[in-house]
């Protein structure tokens, strides 16, 4: 409704899909922020959920995505009333737990004695859960890694705050060996005695993705191996995404070395039930490396070197690459 209605509304409903996707809890706050536009919103807050929502928006108050229309409104009210209802039973929360105390196969060990650090987008996910995980864990502190100065540990539920640095000399020193972290966490951060990763949501950036593992596969990891576990939401709008792309994702992998940033247009078509454009975006990837299909699979006629002008030297090999394609 909202995104047809007006042009920024497709942005805030792809934005709502993305915050559902990550944990029931993002998904609630963000359902509730945007019933807090409109007085009747408001009202709903107060009367049916015992929540007074006063902070500022920064979305302009004149902008047209805040004049919800009725059906908005009631629609937001459902998912709110859904969604606040299983907050406290999200089972990615759930499955954390079990993988951190029992690993993922039965040969496995406990995630939480190998080393764990665990992604989310949104920091209200990532303080949700470490905060949870340090109630189930009370013997061990639990950090949390984030944006500007919201970082910290914490310890039987009691939040200490930290400045990143410390968080990172913790975990360097074996103090921390559960780190919760937003995408703060995916770029600098060397996490070497961590050795498993589990991704709370999954970023619609494939780059995102790539720099999460890159915290733990790195020079100086110190196991042989490294486990990685994606979680998504059946049903979800990355579940419906894997779907898609499930056929061409290993090939895709294997051509390009990862995942490319073209394909987070894929997330938002499915997003918005576009599955037809989706998939012609998928069919335009190559089937396999351009250059193998360039220098391989074709390759030059270069049997008879004498028709040749000249031949290169060294210095005129480098001016050729001098110039770039």
């Amino acid at each position: 409704m909202l995104s047809a209605r007006t042009p920024g509304g497709g942005f805030m409903s792809t934005m709502l899909l993305k915050r559902i996707g990550s944990t029931i809890l993002a998904g609630e706050n963000t359902a509730k922020k945007m019933l807090a536009w409109t007085e009747e919103g408001k009202d709903i807050l107060k009367n049916d959920f015992n929540t007074i929502f006063d902070e500022e928006d920064d979305i302009d108050d004149n902008s047209e995505i805040k004049s919800l229309t009725k059906e908005e409104i009631a629609c937001l009210r459902d998912i709110v009333l859904l969604l606040s209802k299983n907050h406290d039973n999200d089972p990615k929360y759930n499955a954390t737990i079990d993988i951190l105390k029992h690993g993922t196969t039965p040969t496995d060990k406990a995630w939480a004695e190998r080393g764990c650090i665990i992604f989310s987008q949104y920091y209200d996910s990532s303080y949700f859960v470490a905060h949870q995980i340090s109630t189930e864990f009370d013997d061990k502190i639990i950090g949390l890694y984030a944006g500007g100065d919201k970082s910290g540990y914490f310890k039987k539920g009691v939040f200490v705050k930290q400045t990143k640095d410390n968080i990172k000399t913790m975990v360097k020193r074996r103090e921390i060996k559960i780190l919760v972290g937003t995408d703060a966490a995916s770029e600098g951060l060397n996490l070497q005695t961590l050795s498993t990763l589990i991704n709370l949501d999954l970023p619609w950036n494939p780059t995102r993705l790539e720099q999460r593992k890159g915290r733990i596969q790195r020079i100086g990891q110190e196991s042989d191996t490294i486990r990685i576990y994606n979680m998504r939401y059946k049903d979800s709008v990355e579940d419906r995404v894997h779907n898609v792309l499930s056929e061409r994702l290993g090939d895709i992998y294997a051509m390009f070395g990862q995942i490319p940033d073209t394909l987070e247009d894929v997330w938002i078509d499915v997003a918005k039930n576009n599955i037809d454009a989706a998939k012609e975006r998928i069919d335009i990837l190559p089937k396999q490396n351009p250059f193998n299909i360039k220098y391989e699979n074709k390759l030059p006629k270069t049997e008879d070197w004498s028709t040749c002008t000249y031949v290169l030297d060294k210095g005129d090999k480098e001016k050729q690459l001098l110039i770039g394609w």
